[in-house]
């Protein structure tokens, strides 16, 4: 059986909802989005691997707007170590000032593997080894 979810709020709706019960948010709104727009918004999804499969595509397509939500998410309370980790691989992939601040605060964050992944990172970029489009571990 399928779930649906609310694209705005990410509570489970029924199938033929046409507006969520929760926040109002029409259904038939997130049709008309790009989908650029659809993978941005489905950064906040309520199931992380969703969230996950959102950054590295986003990172594969270059998205220099990613980059404002990545630095919100790596910036917030955010601990979930595998989304941190799509996120700050789909960052390096976009050649962007942007990068390296989300780098920079990323590098002061609380988790010891976040850190230590963005060392990583960091010197990767230095040494212009470059980043595969897709990443062995996590597509």
């Amino acid at each position: 059986m399928l779930t649906y979810y609310c694209p705005n709020c990410w509570i489970s709706i029924g199938k033929s909802e046409e507006k969520c019960p929760n926040c109002g948010y029409a259904i038939e709104d997130f049709n008309q989005l790009t989908f650029e727009n659809k993978l941005l918004t489905s950064l906040y999804h309520s199931v992380p691997e969703r969230r996950i499969m959102a950054a590295q595509i986003l990172g594969n397509l270059k998205s220099e707007r990613a980059l404002v939500e990545f630095q919100k998410i790596i910036a917030s309370e955010e601990t979930n170590y595998f989304l941190l980790r799509a996120i700050l691989l789909a960052t390096v992939k976009i050649n962007h000032p942007a990068r390296d601040i989300i780098l920079k605060i990323a590098s002061q964050h609380s988790s010891i593997l976040v850190s230590d992944l963005v060392k990583e990172l960091i010197s990767q970029l230095s040494e212009n080894s470059g980043f595969q489009e897709w990443d062995r571990n996590t597509g």
